[in-house]
C-alpha cells in the first residue's frame, strides 16, 4: 500500500502540541513501514526532510501560500497514494479514494470569541470538510468524538478515538541547563525558587487571565511563591501582559516564552505543582508530561481533561477565580493529598503509549 502523509507540521523549530503529536505519529509510522514489505511512505512537505528510512520518500511541494489548497491538493489529483493521512484538521480539495485525518479539537465552537474571525471560520470550513470528505477520523478523546457527532453531525461509526501517548523524556543535567540557559540567568529562577507552573501557548483559551488573579488572591497568603507561564505568544498575549500589570505582579508571573525541552523539563522537575485552567482541550499532553515527573497537577474539568487526568488531578471550574485560587491553595498546604495525587499520577501515565497510539493509526490508514 501506497500511504501519503501530510508532514508539513512535522520538526518545526518551536513545536506545540500538534506538531508534537504530528513528530511522534510520523517518527512510529515510519519505523513500522521500515519493516513491511508491502508498504511504502510518502512524506509531503514544503521543504526538504532529512530522512534516512526504508520504504519511506520525502517528497517536497513548494508553495509560499495555501500549501494544503494549492500544493498538496494538486499532488493528489496528478499522483495519489492508496491513502492519505492528515494529521491535523484540514484535508486537500482533491483526494484520493481513502483519506485519514485527525482532528484534535473543536474548541473553537465553545470559544468563538477567543479566535480572530479568520481563524475561526478556517477551523469551522475545514473542520466540516474533514468530516464530509474523509474516510476516517482520528479523534485523541470521547470528549472530541462527542463533540464532532454534537457540532458537525458526524456519523460515530467514522471516528476512531486513539489518545495520543507518551516516551519518557532525555535525562538532562539540571545544573548545566540552570548554568547556560537565558531564562534562568535572566528570571533568576533557582533551585530554591518556590512556583506553579503552566506550558503551553499564551493565549486566551488557555484561561490565563483568570489563572493570573487567582494566582494573586492565593499570593496574599502564599507570598513567596511565583508563577512561571512558559511558552510562545499567542491570541490574547497582551492582555494577559496587562492583568499581570495590573495586578502589580510583574515580579511574580514570570513569562520566559517558547522553552526548549531540556529547559521545560528543569522547570517540570523544580515546580511545586502544575496548573493547567484551560477553557478547553481536545487532549492534554502537559498532564503527562507533569505525571512524569511527579507533580500533583491542578486544571480545569471540561472537554477531555477529566480522561487524561482521572483521579490524578485537583479539579477547578475554569471561569472562576475563586474555584482556581482553591484549588492553588489546596496544593500549597494539603500535603497528603498532593501525595495522593503524585501517586495516580504515576499509574495514570502507564495508560497513554506513543508505540499503540502509532499501531492503532496505522491499522485505521490500513483498514
Amino acid at each position: 500500500m501506497k500511504i501519503g502523509i501530510d508532514a508539513s507540521r512535522y520538526k518545526h523549530a518551536e513545536a506545540t502540541g500538534v506538531e508534537w503529536y504530528s513528530w511522534h505519529i510520523i517518527n512510529g509510522l515510519m519505523d513500522e513501514i521500515a519493516n513491511s514489505k508491502n508498504d511504502e511512505l510518502i512524506l509531503y512537505s514544503r521543504g526538504p526532510l532529512k530522512i534516512a528510512k526504508k520504504n519511506v520518500t520525502n517528497k517536497v511541494l513548494p508553495a509560499k501560500r495555501f500549501w494544503t489548497l494549492r500544493s498538496l491538493s494538486k499532488e493528489m489529483w496528478k499522483n495519489p497514494p492508496d491513502v492519505l493521512f492528515v494529521p491535523s484538521h484540514t484535508l486537500p480539495l482533491n483526494l484520493p479514494k481513502k483519506s485519514v485525518v485527525t482532528i484534535h479539537d473543536v474548541a473553537f465552537r465553545y470559544l468563538k470569541n477567543v479566535y480572530s474571525f479568520s481563524e475561526y471560520h478556517h477551523l469551522n470550513w475545514s473542520t466540516k470538510m474533514a468530516v464530509k470528505n474523509g474516510t476516517k477520523i482520528i479523534v485523541p478523546s470521547e470528549a472530541t468524538k462527542n463533540d464532532l457527532i454534537k457540532f458537525f453531525a458526524c456519523k460515530p461509526g467514522k471516528i476512531v478515538v486513539i489518545p495520543h501517548g507518551f516516551d519518557e523524556p532525555k535525562e538532562v543535567d539540571d545544573e548545566k541547563i540552570m548554568a547556560e540557559s537565558e531564562i534562568f540567568k535572566y528570571f533568576e529562577i533557582s533551585k530554591n525558587t518556590k512556583y506553579a507552573l503552566f506550558v503551553g501557548r499564551l493565549e486566551n483559551k488557555k484561561n490565563l487571565i483568570r489563572l493570573v488573579e487567582a494566582f494573586a488572591k492565593f499570593s496574599e497568603n502564599n507570598p513567596d511563591y511565583q508563577l512561571i507561564l512558559a511558552g510562545k505568544r499567542g491570541l490574547g498575549f497582551e492582555k494577559i501582559v496587562k492583568s499581570v500589570n495590573k495586578l502589580k505582579l510583574a515580579h511574580k508571573v514570570i513569562m520566559p516564552g517558547y522553552i526548549t525541552e531540556e529547559e521545560k523539563a528543569v522547570l517540570y522537575k523544580n515546580c511545586q505543582f502544575f496548573v493547567f485552567p484551560s477553557l478547553h482541550e481536545g487532549f492534554g499532553l502537559p498532564l503527562l508530561e507533569a505525571f512524569y515527573y511527579g507533580k500533583a497537577v491542578l486544571c480545569s474539568k471540561n472537554s477531555s481533561l477529566p480522561e487524561v487526568g482521572g483521579d490524578a488531578a485537583c479539579y477547578i471550574e475554569p471561569e472562576r477565580v475563586e474555584s482556581i485560587a482553591d484549588g492553588l491553595e489546596k496544593l500549597a498546604k494539603d500535603g497528603e493529598y498532593v501525595k495522593n495525587l503524585v501517586k495516580n499520577g504515576y499509574e495514570r501515565l502507564k495508560l497513554f503509549s506513543w508505540k499503540e497510539a502509532v499501531k492503532k493509526t496505522l491499522w485505521t490508514i490500513r483498514e
